[in-house]
């Protein structure tokens, strides 16, 4: 009462320097403490406090949420509104934070908490993660101010995009068998439940291709492993040629291969294990002799497991290998 009393007995001048003087220890104030909060929090990605006043839409802001995305203080409107900023948030990310914001303002949700992309001033885009709170509000639950924090977590969200990158090549790496490229045995079963369940479902026809080089053993004896793994390599190579994006295939153990072919009736299945074999015939190995390949071909049956499915085409192989090698069973 006191205080208000001696306001009361001041002129009109008196009480503009009072304002004036006011106002000029509250900017002291805020630099100062944008000053500590460069030195305690600039390290962390800490862009400091923001401070809006919904009833003059003027932000008040620490300078480094400006200087993140390149804009220097001489670069800003003498007072800041809120759409500075907004103006810069990314298309596609506007409109959820924007909803947000809303729903926040209406009272729907307690705080407002969003990432989004925002545009620096060289055209580059930042991120941004920004946590605010409608601090005081009307009797009619109106807001009146806001107080929030922003962090540019830029660098994290590359890091992070970075790890899934590395991560999905991971997977793809631990899928691919290291000498053919083919899937290993594993990633290959797995293919083929898959294509077999979807053939079940959609009643298509799925075939498979068991094959594998002839004489195998004979010629790592004769010309060691790194010959011999050499031409299981080339004949991986053939096959993925062949095969193109259309089917997958993979290394089942050794020498053996299996190729799965969806929606692909037999005989389809068995020119494909022709033409397979015949440019392995006519391809040149360092190995000093012609190699070879055998393949038995079948196609799923619906009431049959994976397995029974291998082992029936596998038979189909032997026999081809049995019967000279060099051959295609149906």
């Amino acid at each position: 009462m006191k205080e208000h009393k001696e306001y009361e007995e001041l002129t009109k001048e008196e009480l503009l320097l009072k304002v004036q003087s006011l106002d000029r220890l509250n900017k002291e104030l805020l630099l100062t403490f944008q000053k500590s909060e460069r030195l305690e929090f600039g390290w962390t990605g800490n862009l400091g406090q923001w401070f809006w006043d919904f009833t003059t839409n003027e932000v008040t802001f620490n300078p480094l949420k400006a200087e993140a995305i390149g804009y220097m203080k001489e670069d800003l409107p003498e007072k800041v509104p809120y759409e500075f900023f907004t103006d810069k948030v990314h298309p596609d990310d506007k409109d959820g934070v924007m909803q947000l914001m809303m729903d926040h303002l209406k009272g729907e949700i307690p705080v407002w908490e969003v990432k989004y992309r925002i545009q620096a001033k060289d055209g580059s885009w930042k991120v941004y993660q920004d946590r605010g709170k409608v601090t005081e509000r009307d009797e009619n639950g109106r807001p009146l101010f806001l107080t929030g924090i922003v962090f540019d977590i830029t660098q994290e969200e590359l890091e992070r995009e970075q790890l899934v990158v590395k991560n999905k090549t991971l997977a793809t790496q631990m899928k691919r068998d290291a000498l053919t490229s083919l899937y290993t045995r594993s990633a290959i079963i797995v293919e083929l439940v898959k294509h077999s369940n979807r053939a079940k479902k959609q009643e298509q026809p799925m075939s498979i291709i068991v094959l594998s080089v002839d004489n195998y053993a004979k010629i790592e004896d004769d010309f060691g492993i790194m010959l011999s793994e050499e031409v299981l390599k080339v004949t991986g190579q053939v096959i993925m040629s062949s095969i193109q994006d259309r089917y997958v295939a993979g290394r089942y153990r050794d020498s053996v291969f299996v190729i799965v072919l969806e929606n692909t009736e037999k005989e389809e299945a068995g020119i494909l294990a022709e033409i397979i074999k015949q440019t392995v015939l006519e391809t040149v190995f360092e190995v000093s002799r012609h190699v070879s390949v055998s393949a038995g071909v079948s196609t799923y049956h619906p009431d049959e497991t994976i397995s029974e499915l291998i082992q029936r085409t596998a038979q189909k192989l032997v026999a081809a290998q049995k019967n000279g090698g060099n051959q295609v069973v149906l």
